[in-house]
Protein backbone atom coordinates (compact mmCIF):
# COMPACT_ATOMS: atom_id res chain seq x y z
CA UNK A 1 0.00 0.00 0.00
CA UNK A 2 1.18 3.15 -1.05
CA UNK A 3 2.03 6.57 1.79
CA UNK A 4 -0.84 8.29 2.44
CA UNK A 5 -0.96 11.71 0.99
CA UNK A 6 -2.60 14.77 2.59
CA UNK A 7 -4.64 17.73 0.88
CA UNK A 8 -1.91 20.11 1.45
CA UNK A 9 -4.30 23.34 0.88
CA UNK A 10 -6.67 21.51 3.20
CA UNK A 11 -3.43 21.62 5.95
CA UNK A 12 -2.96 24.72 5.47
CA UNK A 13 -6.48 25.73 6.38
CA UNK A 14 -6.28 23.35 9.51
CA UNK A 15 -3.07 24.74 10.84
CA UNK A 16 -4.72 28.39 10.95
CA UNK A 17 -7.86 26.68 13.01
CA UNK A 18 -5.38 25.23 15.05
CA UNK A 19 -3.41 28.45 15.76
CA UNK A 20 -6.17 30.34 16.30
CA UNK A 21 -7.67 27.63 18.36
CA UNK A 22 -4.99 27.45 20.50
CA UNK A 23 -5.10 31.62 20.58
CA UNK A 24 -8.59 31.43 21.84
CA UNK A 25 -7.76 29.11 24.89
CA UNK A 26 -5.47 31.85 25.90
CA UNK A 27 -8.02 34.61 25.47
CA UNK A 28 -6.42 36.07 22.15
CA UNK A 29 -8.06 37.33 19.51
CA UNK A 30 -8.10 35.17 16.86
CA UNK A 31 -5.73 35.67 13.69
CA UNK A 32 -7.09 36.70 10.00
CA UNK A 33 -5.62 35.04 6.50
CA UNK A 34 -3.51 37.21 5.04
CA UNK A 35 -3.62 36.32 1.09
CA UNK A 36 0.03 37.97 0.89
CA UNK A 37 1.51 36.64 3.80
CA UNK A 38 0.50 33.57 2.58
CA UNK A 39 1.98 33.52 -0.75
CA UNK A 40 5.45 34.48 0.67
CA UNK A 41 5.03 31.45 3.03
CA UNK A 42 4.18 29.19 0.27
CA UNK A 43 6.98 30.23 -1.81
CA UNK A 44 9.23 29.90 1.30
CA UNK A 45 7.72 26.25 2.07
CA UNK A 46 8.22 25.28 -1.23
CA UNK A 47 11.58 26.82 -1.73
CA UNK A 48 12.76 24.95 1.72
CA UNK A 49 11.38 21.67 0.31
CA UNK A 50 12.73 21.95 -2.89
CA UNK A 51 16.57 22.72 -1.38
CA UNK A 52 16.56 20.54 1.39
CA UNK A 53 18.26 23.80 3.62
CA UNK A 54 16.49 24.06 6.72
CA UNK A 55 16.29 27.07 7.78
CA UNK A 56 14.58 30.85 8.46
CA UNK A 57 17.43 32.18 6.19
CA UNK A 58 17.21 29.11 3.43
CA UNK A 59 16.42 31.54 0.48
CA UNK A 60 19.12 34.12 1.77
CA UNK A 61 16.78 36.32 2.60
CA UNK A 62 14.53 37.03 6.36
CA UNK A 63 10.85 36.58 7.37
CA UNK A 64 10.36 39.99 7.18
CA UNK A 65 12.12 40.37 3.79
CA UNK A 66 9.86 38.03 2.40
CA UNK A 67 6.73 39.26 3.74
CA UNK A 68 8.02 42.69 1.94
CA UNK A 69 8.81 41.22 -0.99
CA UNK A 70 4.71 40.15 -1.72
CA UNK A 71 4.14 44.05 -0.90
CA UNK A 72 2.92 43.32 2.67
CA UNK A 73 3.27 46.63 4.42
CA UNK A 74 4.06 45.40 8.18
CA UNK A 75 5.15 47.13 12.11
CA UNK A 76 5.83 43.40 12.70
CA UNK A 77 6.49 39.62 11.29
CA UNK A 78 7.29 36.51 13.00
CA UNK A 79 7.75 32.58 11.30
CA UNK A 80 7.57 29.34 12.14
CA UNK A 81 8.93 26.47 10.46
CA UNK A 82 8.64 22.51 10.64
CA UNK A 83 9.80 19.44 8.72
CA UNK A 84 7.91 16.53 9.57
CA UNK A 85 8.68 12.87 7.35
CA UNK A 86 6.90 9.52 7.75
CA UNK A 87 7.42 6.60 5.74
CA UNK A 88 3.73 5.84 6.20
CA UNK A 89 2.52 9.25 4.81
CA UNK A 90 -0.25 11.97 6.87
CA UNK A 91 -3.45 12.18 6.26
CA UNK A 92 -4.31 16.07 6.16
CA UNK A 93 -5.36 16.62 9.80
CA UNK A 94 -2.43 13.88 11.29
CA UNK A 95 -0.10 16.66 9.36
CA UNK A 96 -1.60 19.72 10.15
CA UNK A 97 -1.69 18.71 13.77
CA UNK A 98 1.77 17.17 13.67
CA UNK A 99 3.51 20.55 12.63
CA UNK A 100 1.17 22.31 15.48
CA UNK A 101 2.10 19.91 18.05
CA UNK A 102 5.74 20.50 17.76
CA UNK A 103 5.76 24.22 17.54
CA UNK A 104 3.64 23.96 20.73
CA UNK A 105 6.42 22.22 22.28
CA UNK A 106 9.03 24.90 21.66
CA UNK A 107 9.29 27.94 23.57
CA UNK A 108 10.18 30.27 20.58
CA UNK A 109 7.36 28.90 18.47
CA UNK A 110 4.25 28.87 21.44
CA UNK A 111 5.25 32.25 21.55
CA UNK A 112 5.02 33.06 18.17
CA UNK A 113 1.92 31.64 18.22
CA UNK A 114 0.89 33.59 21.57
CA UNK A 115 1.78 36.76 20.16
CA UNK A 116 0.01 39.49 20.88
CA UNK A 117 1.69 41.96 18.84
CA UNK A 118 0.53 40.21 15.28
CA UNK A 119 -3.07 40.36 13.83
CA UNK A 120 -3.18 38.15 10.34
CA UNK A 121 -1.49 34.90 9.49
CA UNK A 122 -0.52 33.17 6.31
CA UNK A 123 0.34 29.74 5.95
CA UNK A 124 1.99 27.23 3.49
CA UNK A 125 2.92 23.55 2.99
CA UNK A 126 5.09 22.06 0.31
CA UNK A 127 5.82 18.23 -0.36
CA UNK A 128 9.56 17.63 -0.35
CA UNK A 129 11.20 15.63 -3.74
CA UNK A 130 12.18 12.53 -3.02
CA UNK A 131 10.36 8.62 -2.26
CA UNK A 132 9.83 9.36 1.19
CA UNK A 133 6.72 11.59 2.21
CA UNK A 134 8.47 15.02 3.61
CA UNK A 135 6.79 17.93 4.66
CA UNK A 136 7.75 21.56 5.16
CA UNK A 137 4.97 23.94 6.90
CA UNK A 138 5.54 27.70 7.15
CA UNK A 139 3.83 29.76 9.76
CA UNK A 140 3.95 33.69 8.71
CA UNK A 141 2.16 35.88 11.03
CA UNK A 142 2.23 39.91 10.64
CA UNK A 143 0.93 42.75 11.69
CA UNK A 144 0.07 45.54 9.35
CA UNK A 145 2.10 48.91 9.28
CA UNK A 146 -1.37 50.36 9.05
CA UNK A 147 -1.45 49.11 13.13
CA UNK A 148 1.59 51.03 14.26
CA UNK A 149 1.46 53.26 16.85
CA UNK A 150 3.45 56.10 18.02
CA UNK A 151 2.97 58.32 21.31
CA UNK A 152 5.36 61.05 23.34
CA UNK A 153 5.53 60.84 26.71
CA UNK A 154 7.09 63.88 28.99
CA UNK A 155 7.94 64.97 32.31
CA UNK A 156 7.45 68.69 33.31
CA UNK A 157 6.47 67.62 36.87
CA UNK A 158 9.69 68.41 38.50
CA UNK A 159 10.34 65.08 40.19
CA UNK A 160 11.20 61.87 38.95
CA UNK A 161 8.60 59.58 37.78
CA UNK A 162 8.46 55.99 36.44
CA UNK A 163 6.71 54.55 34.17
CA UNK A 164 5.83 51.09 32.25
CA UNK A 165 4.79 50.06 28.73
CA UNK A 166 5.01 46.50 27.15
CA UNK A 167 5.96 44.91 30.24
CA UNK A 168 9.42 47.13 30.73
CA UNK A 169 9.59 49.78 33.34
CA UNK A 170 11.40 53.22 33.05
CA UNK A 171 12.35 55.91 34.62
CA UNK A 172 11.96 59.32 33.41
CA UNK A 173 13.77 62.17 35.24
CA UNK A 174 12.17 65.94 35.29
CA UNK A 175 12.16 67.85 31.38
CA UNK A 176 12.92 64.65 29.81
CA UNK A 177 10.09 63.47 26.73
CA UNK A 178 10.53 59.84 25.27
CA UNK A 179 8.73 59.02 22.04
CA UNK A 180 7.86 55.65 21.62
CA UNK A 181 6.46 53.33 18.60
CA UNK A 182 4.30 50.01 19.44
CA UNK A 183 2.68 47.35 17.03
CA UNK A 184 -0.41 46.99 19.64
CA UNK A 185 -1.89 48.81 21.86
CA UNK A 186 -0.64 48.44 25.49
CA UNK A 187 -1.04 50.06 28.95
CA UNK A 188 0.76 52.68 29.97
CA UNK A 189 1.22 52.86 34.03
CA UNK A 190 2.99 56.16 35.54
CA UNK A 191 3.86 56.23 38.99
CA UNK A 192 5.67 57.82 41.86
CA UNK A 193 8.35 55.92 42.74
CA UNK A 194 9.21 55.06 46.17
CA UNK A 195 11.28 57.39 48.93
CA UNK A 196 12.47 57.13 52.24
CA UNK A 197 9.72 57.34 54.61
CA UNK A 198 7.09 56.37 51.33
CA UNK A 199 5.82 53.85 48.93
CA UNK A 200 5.80 54.00 45.28
CA UNK A 201 2.24 54.96 44.16
CA UNK A 202 0.27 55.27 40.58
CA UNK A 203 -0.39 58.33 39.28
CA UNK A 204 -1.95 57.03 36.12
CA UNK A 205 -2.98 53.94 34.36
CA UNK A 206 -4.01 54.47 30.59
CA UNK A 207 -4.07 52.55 27.47
CA UNK A 208 -1.43 54.29 24.98
CA UNK A 209 -2.95 55.51 21.97
CA UNK A 210 -1.82 56.90 18.78
CA UNK A 211 -0.61 60.46 17.91
CA UNK A 212 -1.16 61.50 21.80
CA UNK A 213 1.43 63.29 24.08
CA UNK A 214 1.48 62.08 27.83
CA UNK A 215 2.28 65.11 30.15
CA UNK A 216 3.09 64.92 33.74
CA UNK A 217 2.40 68.11 35.19
CA UNK A 218 1.70 69.54 38.66
CA UNK A 219 -1.26 69.87 39.81
CA UNK A 220 -2.94 72.91 42.40
CA UNK A 221 -1.47 70.85 45.28
CA UNK A 222 1.79 70.78 43.73
CA UNK A 223 0.90 66.59 42.98
CA UNK A 224 2.44 65.48 39.78
CA UNK A 225 -0.60 64.67 37.62
CA UNK A 226 -1.01 63.14 33.97
CA UNK A 227 -2.51 65.16 30.77
CA UNK A 228 -3.53 64.13 27.46
CA UNK A 229 -3.19 65.51 24.22
CA UNK A 230 -3.16 64.97 20.58
CA UNK A 231 0.58 65.33 19.80
CA UNK A 232 -0.02 67.42 16.22
CA UNK A 233 -1.30 70.64 18.81
CA UNK A 234 1.37 70.82 21.11
CA UNK A 235 5.57 70.67 20.90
Amino acid sequence: MGAIVPDLPKVEQHIVEMTNQVRGEQKLAPLKVNAMLAKAARAFAQSVANSGKFSHTADGRTPSQRAESVGYKHCGVAENLAMDGNSAGYDTGALALQAIAGWMNSPPHRANILRTTVSEIGVGVARAPGPKPKFISVELFGQPASKLLTFKIRNIAGVAVTYSFGGKAHDLKPGVSVTHSSCSQEQLIISKPSGIFSGASEIARVTAENEKLYTLKRDAAGAPTLEIATRSTNP
